[in-house]
């Protein structure tokens, strides 16, 4: 994915905002989706929290959509651009903290594939990672939301995570079909 499919909404709630303000904040999100596919898309909101005739408190509130989780940052001051700029600041070192924990290699991750696709059968590798989940529920949520889940939740790498959520939703497929 590149940044021409990425989306900014605004909601800018304060008179008089200069294009600037949308630009730069365009601009810098638009920057983390360079060589990257984990960013769909982000919104940006802007609000006076004072309301007063002279504004002296601003509110600036990002949210990145980016898998597997999107991410928040809220911040306040004095001056729309340089609450911009420090909220920016914020959901570029966030959205940099999350890639670099998931790329870190985990010794026990490294063969979580290899010991799926070796060692359990696909009713086992079912049996492993879904509790009391109802098989419909398991296919309206689909293979990447569920791929996702089990990176985040077990601690499993994409290629391990995949295979798995592939056995987990054949099985809850069979399981629906001899009902």
């Amino acid at each position: 994915m590149g940044s021409l499919d990425f989306y900014v909404e605004f909601n800018i709630e304060v008179p008089n905002i200069g294009e600037e303000f949308t630009l730069q904040a365009e601009q810098r999100l638009r920057d983390l989706t360079s060589d990257h596919s984990d960013l769909l898309g982000a919104a940006v909101s802007l609000e006076n929290l004072v309301k007063a005739k002279t504004p002296h408190r601003f509110q600036v509130r990002i949210v990145v959509y980016k898998r597997p989780e999107n991410m928040a940052v809220v911040e306040k001051g004095p001056e729309p651009m340089s609450t911009l700029r420090n909220a920016l600041d914020a959901i570029e070192k966030n959205v940099r903290e999350s890639r670099k924990k998931l790329m870190q290699v985990d010794p026990h991750r490294v063969e979580d594939f290899k010991t799926i696709s070796d060692e359990l059968s696909a009713e086992e590798v079912y049996m492993t990672y879904i509790e009391d989940i109802e098989p419909e529920e398991l296919l309206r949520h689909g293979r990447t939301k569920l791929a996702s889940s089990l990176m985040l939740k077990e601690g499993l790498n994409q290629d391990a995570a995949y295979f798995a959520a592939d056995q987990i939703l054949r099985i809850a497929q069979e399981k629906i079909d001899s009902r």
